[in-house]
Formats: C-alpha cells, structure tokens, sequence
C-alpha cells in the first residue's frame, strides 16, 4: 500500500514542477497523500488485530478452554457420589483419583464475532437443557474404553452475572463465562436403582452442531495441550466411504457393485463349511477409531489361519466397504459397509436355516452400543439420531440365531454391556441350544480397548478348545468376562469345530484336512436328501 502511493506522488510530481504556480495544489496533494497513509495504517492495525484474535479464539491453547477444562474438572471431583444421579458411585469414585493425562477433553470454537450458536444431540435420547448454546465442551474420563461408555458435557453461556450462573446451577469462571453439567432428560433428582441402573448416563460424544448449519456438520473436537489431559485418540487411516448408503430398499446410484447390494451366502449341496460374520459398526467417527479397524482384521486374519475360506468370512464395517482391501483384495470382495442392515440379517438367518450348511459359525462384535446392549452401525443420514435401520439389538440377533442348524455357534462381543447378550442367551427359552457367547464384561461393564479381540486373535486355536481360551484371559482383562450358554456341551470344540478329547491325537495337517475350512458331506447324506427333495 505505501509503496502503491509513493507511486502515485512520484507520478503527480512529475506532472507539475515541486515549485509550481499553483501552490494549494500543492498542499492538497501532501495532505491527500498524508491522510491516505495514516487511514492505511489504521486499516492494517484493524486487520492484524482481527486476524490475531481469530487464531486466538480458534487455537486449542486459548486461556479460556483452559480454565473451562479446569473448572469443569473440579466440579467433577466435587461431586456427592452417594448422592449423584448422572453416574454410578463407581464411576464418580474413579474420577476423584483418574489422572488428568489419562482423560481427553472435547471443545467447540468459540465464535463470538460470529455469534454462533451449537446445538446438541444424542443417539439414544435428548438433553434436559436444550435448545443453543455459546460453547460446549467435553471430558472424557475413559478415552481407551469403547463407546459407550460414561463421558461429561458442559454446556457453556457467555455474558452472564454470578447470580443468573448460580440460579442455573451453573459454575461461574470470573469473565462472565458460566458453565452447566448436561443432563439426558428426565434425570434431575432422579434416585438410582436397579431398575435404571446406567440410564442416565451419557455414554456417547454428541453430534454438536451450529445452529444455521442444515448439514450438521460435528463441531465438537478432542485437543491437545490443554492443561494436562492426554493425548487424542488415533483416528482411522483409511478415508472410508462416508456417503455410500446401500440397503437394498433405499438403493443409490453410488451402489452400483453387485458386492454392495447382496450379500450371498455360499452353502453348496454338497459340503458343510466354517462361516464367519465380522460386526463392527461405529456410528461416527468419533466413535470409530483407529483401533476398531484394526480388531476386524486381526480377527479377519486368525480366522484365515485357522481355515476359515475367504469368501465365508463376510465383514460389515462402519461407513466403510473397503475395509479389508489394503491385507486382503479377495477377502475385500466379502466386506460390506455396517449400514448394510438388511443384507447383515439376511445373511444370517439364510445360514442359520439352510441345513448342512455350517459347521462352526464365528459371529464377532465390537460396535458403540447403548445400555440395553444395542450395537449402533452407523448414523447413515449423520443426523445423531438412532434409528431402527441405524442398529442391530440383542432381540434382533437373538432371532436370527434362533433354531440355528449350524453344530455349533461361537458368538464372541468386545463391545460395552455385552453382558446384555449373554443375559439375553439365558432367557431366549430354548430357542439356541448350539449358542455359546463370550462377552468382554458384565452387563454394567465396559469393554476396554481391544483386550477381548487380542485374547482370541493371539490364542493357539489348533491346541486349545474355546473352553480353554476363556479360561486362560479371566484375570487379564479390566472387566468381568463371561461365557454363556444356553445347553451345555456344545463348547466342547475348537473354533473350527475340531473335538476337544482328541484334539491331541491331530497333527496340524490332520486338523485342516479333516475340520478346517469345508468339509464334503458323505454321498449317502445328500443323495438321500436331493431324493426327499433337497436342502431346506
């Protein structure tokens, strides 16, 4: 700018001598000269200013997320934990005594130029202070364990008195900034017992949002450097296919391989083979990590070591088809995004009904889930809400397992609440005898990064029953695993189906040859079916 009105005095210099006859002329054109420089000036001061409180408000390191962060932390370990509604006494024990740098903490831009607003929502329920907010911010007390699981969201005003913060119930921070503890609704000074045990827990990262934005795009990110949480979760790799929805009744033109619309199972008349459906949903990225990614294919992996046929090992993960491509290319040919509900569904009630079809069926799971043991796939229309098509509940595996010809069926959750499956097992009224299920904890516990998944993805499945496995990680996991059947005697194998009593009389050879993978049936088997008239 200086250099453009040197410019332009050098230029009116020439046109008239410095000692002219017209001296007001003269005068006039200093002064322009010097009131443009001075309004130059002015007008980059602005500019910086603006620019550097911008960056400011906008940096992970803004004082103001950290006194948020501080006092939001605070508050935390105040907490009456025989009295509080919002967590188990448990939880609220653990967070007085959790070190900051094993919590993460979640916070919103703070736009106050722009005066922008967020909303909030949840997958499983609304909050009892809705409506807009200035900021929100988020500690996660438990950031290796997976979703859901118990998280703290702070809903925060700006430009209020200590008397209108209080009168909220509310933490008043010196600068007018207030901040109140979001509840689900129909919470407040509700009693805990049995009967609702965890249901007024927030167990998931909200999709938080600004107030104008149609597409609802999640405004609320994990940071570093704030005071001394940890370090944020690794996040996948892969960039996954986060608009490619393909059910088979809301089919878009981005469907257009046969792989993404069916899932075909392959049961041939004459041979019975090991079947495996791999369950990893995620609901948003948020929720699915890095480490998710890698559980489906260490798992993909131990069950191709141990004979399991490619094209029997059907995958469906998160928003993401493409999964298994970059270890597997073939076995990349059976995996299907997790929104694919109907095909998942379909294809195991097809192989539960065809007889002499499967041996060992391998079911695993490791999806977010709700309280009730709900796994979510994945919010296919991103609108933070869970709906029908978004989730696979125990009712509905559970119906689908029912009266399943398979000989044996090993169900393996690493996933939170999955006690809520092996509950569900024991009141299923006969209808799964040959269903044997493994869970990571309880019913109240959380499951804690990938411990499950390394117990069976490490363990030596050619010398030990499924018996033995669980045995042996009792007191190495965080929770209480469990295993639940509905008959007993039907553990009493392999993975692959390989008898316990003579498993030591097998060389490897001998267990591949005669267990492993697929298996024909004796001519006398099918030819006496196809004259009955075939498979049912």
């Amino acid at each position: 700018m200086i250099k453009t009105l040197v410019n332009m005095w050098t230029i009116k210099a020439h046109q008239m001598p410095l000692f002219g006859n017209n001296p007001l002329f003269f005068c006039f054109s200093i002064l322009q000269v010097f009131l443009c420089l001075r309004s130059s000036a002015y007008r980059l001061e602005i500019g910086t200013t603006s620019k550097s409180s911008t960056i400011e408000w906008n940096s992970s390191t803004n004082p103001r997320f950290e006194r948020w962060a501080e006092e939001a932390l605070t508050f935390a370990r105040g907490l009456d934990c025989e009295s509080v509604s919002f967590m188990t006494t448990a939880d609220c024990r653990k967070i007085k005594t959790r070190e900051e740098s094993d919590m993460n903490v979640y916070v919103t831009e703070l736009k106050i130029q722009e005066r922008t607003k967020y909303n909030l929502l949840l997958p499983d329920g609304g909050f009892r202070l809705s409506g807009e907010h200035d900021a929100v911010l988020l500690i996660d007390p438990y950031p290796t364990a997976n979703f859901g699981h118990l998280v703290m969201i702070y809903l925060i005003k700006l430009g209020v008195t200590r008397d209108q913060c209080r009168e909220q119930d509310g933490v008043y921070i010196d600068n007018r900034d207030c901040l109140q503890l979001a509840e689900k609704e129909r919470c407040r000074n509700r009693l805990r017992t049995r009967s609702n045990h965890r249901q007024c827990d927030i167990n998931f990262i909200p999709l938080v949002y600004e107030a104008d934005d149609e597409t609802k795009q999640q405004q609320l990110i994990c940071r570093e450097g704030i005071g001394a949480f940890g370090r944020c979760p690794e996040y996948r790799s892969d960039q996954g296919n986060y608009t490619l929805h393909c059910e088979l009744q809301a089919n878009t033109r981005r469907c257009n391989e046969p792989r993404r619309q069916q899932v075909r199972a392959r049961c041939k008349f004459y041979e019975i083979c090991d079947q495996a459906v791999l369950i990893s949903g995620g609901w948003n990225r948020h929720t699915n990590v890095q480490r998710h990614a890698d559980n489906i294919k260490s798992i993909y992996n131990m069950l191709r070591l141990n004979g399991f046929k490619k094209s029997h090992i059907k995958t469906f993960f998160a928003d993401s088809g493409d999964i298994l491509d970059d270890i597997d290319k073939d076995g990349g040919k059976h995996t299907y995004p997790a929104t694919n509900k109907y095909g998942l569904r379909n294809h195991i009630s097809t192989l539960c009904r065809t007889s002499d079809c499967v041996d060992s069926f391998f079911i695993y799971l490791n999806s977010p889930t709700l309280t009730d043991g709900t796994s979510l796939l994945w919010d296919r229309n991103q609108d933070g809400w869970a709906t029908t098509d978004e989730v696979y509940t125990t009712d509905e595996l559970m119906e689908d397992l029912s009266d399943c010809t398979a000989k044996q069926v090993y169900v393996v959750a690493d996933q939170s609440f999955s006690g809520r499956l092996a509950e569900a097992l024991q009141n299923s009224e006969s209808l799964h005898p040959k269903v044997t299920v493994f869970t990571s904890g309880s019913k109240h516990d959380y499951s804690w990064a990938s411990e499950l998944t390394n117990e069976w993805a490490r363990a030596n499945h050619t010398d030990y029953c499924v018996t033995t496995i669980y045995e042996s990680y009792q007191e190495r996991l965080t929770s209480n695993p469990l295993m639940s059947e509905e008959v007993s005697g039907f553990t009493n194998t392999t993975i692959f189906g390989a008898p316990c009593d003579r498993l030591e009389f097998y060389e490897r050879q001998d267990l591949k040859n005669a267990y492993m993978g697929c298996q024909n049936l004796p001519a006398w088997h099918w030819w006496g079916r196809h004259k009955r008239g075939g498979r049912k």
